[in-house]
């Protein structure tokens, strides 16, 4: 009977409980990779953006810290964006009103140079 009653109070709990809805935010943009031939030189690119949430909502494309585009009761966004980037950097949707981040993603550069720095393959104390 013990039994009965937790199940029924879990069910009722479960049925009045307010939904929840899980922002699945969908956030891609490509490329996601610049290659140059020495590091530190800066890579200029064509970024395609696109984004999609299951419901509406008030959205803002940041570069690190540096607001892009922003959008108004959207549930899905497309953007084009000239940027010239050096290191790795970092994109994100922001809700304007929280500032708390729905979704990020980033873009690396990648060098074609060979590293300069070799790794050492014996400790420096070896007598060998």
């Amino acid at each position: 009977m013990k039994y009965f009653v937790f199940s029924l109070c879990v069910f009722v709990a479960v049925i009045w409980a307010p939904p929840s809805y899980a922002q699945a935010t969908q956030f891609d943009i490509t490329p996601k990779v610049c290659v140059v031939l020495q590091q530190h030189e800066f890579c200029d690119l064509e970024l395609k953006i696109s984004w999609k949430t299951a419901q509406p909502q008030d959205l803002c494309l940041y570069q690190n810290k540096q607001q892009i585009q922003c959008w108004t009761d959207s549930n899905n966004g497309l953007y084009s964006h000239k940027a010239r980037v050096q290191v790795e950097t970092i994109y994100s949707l922001v809700n304007p009103h929280t500032g708390s981040k729905v979704a990020t993603t980033k873009v690396e550069v990648q060098s074609t140079e060979a590293k300069t720095t070799r790794r050492r393959l014996r400790s420096p104390w070896s007598f060998f």
